[in-house]
């Protein structure tokens, strides 16, 4: 009888933890979704916390549910994710703000949108201060994560990305030269706009190349505004033709790219990186 009692107040223990721990798990990331807008409230251990707001231009489908968002503590000296930075000596993730956040909508849940989605973080965790090195980056489901940030901001630190497919989400402290991620940037933008050409209107295309080899002079030749002013000019011409010329639609199940999204979310975070040169 008394083995018994033991079994079951062992039984009753266990299930106790595991509720609380279902509870916790389940409070510790708070969505509300209202149109084509999300706002989330995160609460970590060890009182690292965050608000998100996503903001779609057109959403299908969009809940709770099928946002699937998570977060979680992450280890920043962590050998294998200090290896998905593009520069793991002058790029580190933020140790009073260790909090990876995951977008990950499962492949059948319906979900999709159009366009380009901004994703905008506040923490109090971090301080704005001027010449701040913060940087908010994303990354694929555990791939390689790049600079998105738009604009920073104090209260206590505000960023803002934008993003035309879904992703992992962190702070980082970027010490990279200006221009050395001016140059990152630029290239990514190249790269991609030549990964999505078969995508593009031919004629469409050619005229965002031309875009794009303006803008390349023009860095090289220093004149930082100027160039700043045509990735506006660019991002007006994938305006103008998305959904028509150039694809411009996400969607839960992967199976086509959000080409306009993609390369307006390239430019924007370059044109923010072209404010920083002295």
């Amino acid at each position: 009888m008394l083995h018994i009692k033991k079994l079951l107040t062992l039984v009753l223990t266990s299930t106790a933890m595991l509720v609380s721990t279902i509870s916790f798990a389940s409070e510790s990331v708070s969505v509300n979704v209202q149109g084509n807008k999300v706002e989330a409230v995160i609460h970590l251990p060890g009182n690292i916390s965050a608000d998100m707001t996503l903001q779609f231009e057109n959403a299908v489908g969009l809940t709770k549910e099928s946002l699937g968002l998570t977060a979680e503590i992450i280890d920043v000296t962590s050998l294998d994710f200090i290896d998905r930075l593009p520069d793991g000596l002058n790029i580190s993730p933020s140790a009073a703000f260790p909090m990876m956040i995951t977008i990950e909508p499962l492949a059948n849940s319906g979900f999709s949108f159009s366009g380009l989605a901004s994703v905008d973080l506040h923490t109090h965790n971090l301080e704005y201060t001027a010449g701040t090195p913060l940087r908010f980056f994303k990354a694929p489901l555990n791939g390689e994560f790049k600079d998105i940030t738009m604009t920073m901001g104090a209260g206590s630190y505000r960023t803002r990305g934008s993003t035309g497919r879904f992703s992992q989400f962190i702070i980082v402290a970027d010490l990279r030269a200006p221009l050395v991620v001016v140059n990152q940037k630029f290239n990514d933008l190249q790269t991609a706009l030549n990964d999505f050409s078969s995508k593009i209107n031919a004629a469409v295309f050619s005229m965002l190349l031309q875009d794009v080899n303006e803008i390349n002079q023009l860095i090289l030749s220093n004149n930082y505004h100027m160039a700043s002013s045509k990735l506006n000019d660019f991002n007006r011409r994938i305006n103008d033709n998305k959904g028509i010329n150039i694809p411009d639609v996400w969607r839960s199940s992967r199976d086509i790219h959000n080409v306009a999204g993609e390369l307006m979310a390239y430019a924007n975070t370059l044109r923010f990186s072209l404010r920083l040169i002295k």
